[in-house]
C-alpha cells in the first residue's frame, strides 16, 4: 500500500488501488466533486450543535440531552477524519 493512502488501512486492497489509481491520474479530487456536489455549511459551533441535536432528535428521541458538542482543533483532519466520539462518566452525589 502507498505511504500516502495509510489512512485507508484495513480497506480491501481491490478499493485502495482504484483510489491510488485515481491519485496517479490527478482525478480523486474531480471524482469526490461528482460524487459529492454540496459542500457542507457548518462552520460554527452552534450549528454543529444544531446539525447533531436534529440528528439527535430524528433518530435517538430517547437518548439522555446532549451534554456537549464542539469542534476540537487539535484532531488532525486525516489521522482522525471520523473524528473523535468519547463518553464522560460523572457520578452525582446526592445529599
Amino acid at each position: 500500500m502507498s505511504s500516502n493512502l495509510q489512512y485507508l488501512r484495513g480497506y480491501p486492497d481491490h478499493l485502495v488501488s482504484q483510489v491510488q489509481h485515481l491519485v496517479d491520474q490527478n482525478k480523486l479530487g474531480a471524482w469526490l466533486k461528482k460524487r459529492y456536489p454540496e459542500n457542507h455549511n457548518i462552520k460554527t459551533e452552534k450549528a454543529l450543535y444544531d446539525y447533531v441535536q436534529d440528528i439527535k432528535n430524528r433518530f435517538l428521541k430517547k437518548s439522555a440531552p446532549l451534554s456537549k458538542v464542539a469542534y476540537d482543533p487539535k484532531i488532525h483532519i486525516v489521522n482522525n477524519a471520523l473524528g473523535l466520539h468519547s463518553y464522560v462518566s460523572r457520578i452525582q452525589a446526592i445529599n
